[in-house]
């Protein structure tokens, strides 16, 4: 009977938090930023690392739109920049 009471003590906590949780603001950052491996360019052959950048675009939505337009940018960094990450082989 005490495991039952726990486990619904602990259910009844999880609830709680839950339901207290603040919905996230709708502040946009200034950009975010991810290093991946990629082709240089299309058609090639030579995995480099690349820098994208998401801008967000300041622009109306039409109604019932749920994803925000974003500018992406991309660039080719320092391959050290990408160490962390594993590296695709290419055929």
């Amino acid at each position: 009977m005490l495991k039952f009471v726990i486990a619904a003590l602990v259910a009844l906590e999880i609830l709680l938090l839950n339901s207290w949780e603040l919905p996230p603001a709708n502040a946009t950052s200034p950009g975010a930023e991810v290093y991946i491996w990629d082709y240089a360019s299309v058609g090639s052959h030579e995995l480099v690392c690349k820098k994208v950048v998401f801008h967000p675009k300041n622009q109306p939505l039409p109604s019932g739109a749920e994803v925000q337009p974003v500018r992406i940018d991309s660039r080719i960094v320092n391959d050290a920049d990408c160490s962390h990450l594993k590296k695709l082989i290419a055929e």
